[in-house]
């Protein structure tokens, strides 16, 4: 049997392995370019089509994971065809009319400071648009789910394919948080500069139109918030676009701080999706 739907993701080595406490990171943040890969190998185990995205030098090592399933991956050097968006996005984070307007803590997050990490984070929808528009997808849906989204074994759930009936007319966004509400570019913006997480960016899911439609509500989105002087990376960008486009998505939740429920909320049925979330709220996440 085969999936509804096709998995795009995308790995690109920013030097994470090198954002260690000791050399004056924020904790937590380091994961080397194995780490990325043994997360990589838990989702790479599902059977559905899926288009990866990575450096030429990545691009045997995630075939190898991949064999025998159905995968296309792509070799591209973001350093280069980016360079100018990439030299914006740290201009912006070096100019101190951005940086004096976050809390002080904010600053070690990488969405203020790396300019790749930012730049990475933004081209999701544009990988997910350039599989379509190259013809690699065949199935009537397409979920973007991040490379390193299975940081443990649990977070699969033992699936082997997925294939959950995602409502096709609308773009799907998850979230951490309830009640989000936007009446404003500027509370837009007020949630990119205060880091008020509600969006998850690990996960998307649409169809082949949707995404298309996506893709350039986040392009305009990405084009107003670097003219505003800002920059963010994709979860604020997402508040951005619901604000402007609500009637495109949905917002599914995950549970409170639950970033790596994905595959336990939406596993196989819209019923099974609907007793879980009457789960989460008899339990009041």
């Amino acid at each position: 049997m085969k999936s509804s739907t096709t998995i795009v993701t995308a790995y690109f080595d920013l030097g994470r392995g090198e954002w260690t406490a000791n050399k004056g990171f924020r904790d937590n943040l380091a994961r080397s370019v194995d780490v990325y890969f043994n997360y990589f190998e838990r989702l790479a185990a599902l059977e559905n089509d899926m288009v990866v995205f990575t450096s030429p030098d990545l691009k045997e090592r995630v075939e190898a994971i991949r064999q025998g399933k159905p995968t296309t991956v792509i070799a591209i050097d973001i350093k280069n065809k980016f360079k100018h968006i990439r030299r914006l996005i740290e201009s912006i984070q070096q100019d101190e009319s951005f940086t004096n307007q976050l809390e002080t803590h904010q600053l070690k997050n990488p969405e203020y400071w790396s300019p790749e990490y930012v730049l990475v984070c933004n081209l999701k929808s544009y990988f997910v648009n350039k599989a379509i528009n190259d013809g690699l997808i065949k199935t009537p849906l397409v979920a973007w789910v991040d490379f390193g989204y299975c940081r443990e074994s649990k977070v699969i759930r033992g699936l082997k394919m997925w294939d959950f009936p995602f409502n096709k007319n609308t773009m799907h966004l998850f979230t951490i948080k309830k009640g989000l509400n936007v009446t404003s570019l500027k509370q837009a913006f007020d949630f990119m500069i205060g880091n008020h997480v509600y969006i998850i960016g690990g996960a998307i899911v649409g169809s082949q139109s949707k995404w298309q439609e996506f893709y350039f509500l986040v392009t305009e989105s990405q084009k107003i918030t670097l003219k505003n002087n800002i920059v963010d990376d994709d979860q604020g960008i997402f508040v951005l676009c619901y604000y402007k486009r609500p009637e495109l998505f949905t917002l599914n939740y995950l549970g409170k701080g639950k970033w790596f429920d994905l595959f336990r909320c939406f596993r196989h049925s819209a019923l099974g999706a609907r007793l879980q979330a009457l789960r989460i709220f008899l339990s009041r996440k």
